[in-house]
């Protein structure tokens, strides 16, 4: 308790002395914990501002380096992660936000078999997005977090590439698979989530 106060009174002198900055725009250098703890708002009172913070290995290799805005105490723009990959540093994470709430374009990756990028609206999933882990590659539209609209999928290793429709989060119409190493192809067809029919 009285390590929390402490680190609590610590901050907000820090912070303090950056909050009459002339030039808001800065990056404000922040320690784990402290960084931590404002990603996960539990501080409070916390003045406008971009933050940021990195953590070195014991070799003095930098591990990461993380960037977060806040704007009336909620987070507010774009944050950014950029993680040691295999000899170079790589953008693995861009997350926009918008009065606390996830709005705006998302990026996230390991920079090598998984990557996922679409669009946030107040929240929940909004437009188009694409996921691609290890031989799959799916394109998803979304509107106010459900799928909604074309999806269509690709799995290299397996041959199977899938096209359809969905509607409020449901197959809806006719979706066709394909399997390309047998040139096979099923349409199938979907009403408010139940298979109507199939065909090959």
């Amino acid at each position: 308790m009285v390590k929390k106060i402490t680190f609590l009174l610590i901050l907000v002198v820090t912070l303090q002395g950056y909050s009459q900055n002339k030039f808001p725009e800065r990056f404000t250098t922040l320690i784990d914990f402290e960084f931590n703890d404002i990603v996960s708002d539990t501080t409070k009172g916390l003045p406008d501002g971009r933050y940021y913070t990195k953590k070195q290995l014991p070799d003095g290799t930098v591990a990461f380096i993380k960037t977060i805005a806040y704007k009336n105490n909620k987070k507010h723009g774009e944050a950014l992660t950029f993680m040691k990959g295999l000899g170079i540093m790589f953008l693995a994470n861009v997350t926009n936000y918008c009065k606390g709430k996830k709005d705006g374009y998302y990026f996230e990756t390991d920079n090598h078999t998984y990557s996922k990028q679409g669009y946030y609206k107040k929240d929940k999933k909004h437009g188009y997005w694409e996921i691609s882990e290890n031989d799959t590659h799916e394109n998803i539209n979304y509107k106010n977090g459900l799928k909604s609209g074309a999806y269509s999928s690709e799995d290299n290793l397996s041959g199977i590439h899938i096209k359809g429709q969905y509607k409020k989060d449901k197959k809806d119409g006719v979706w066709i698979i394909k399997d390309t190493t047998i040139e096979e192809v099923t349409k199938e067809v979907y009403k408010n989530g139940k298979l109507i029919s199939s065909e090959d």
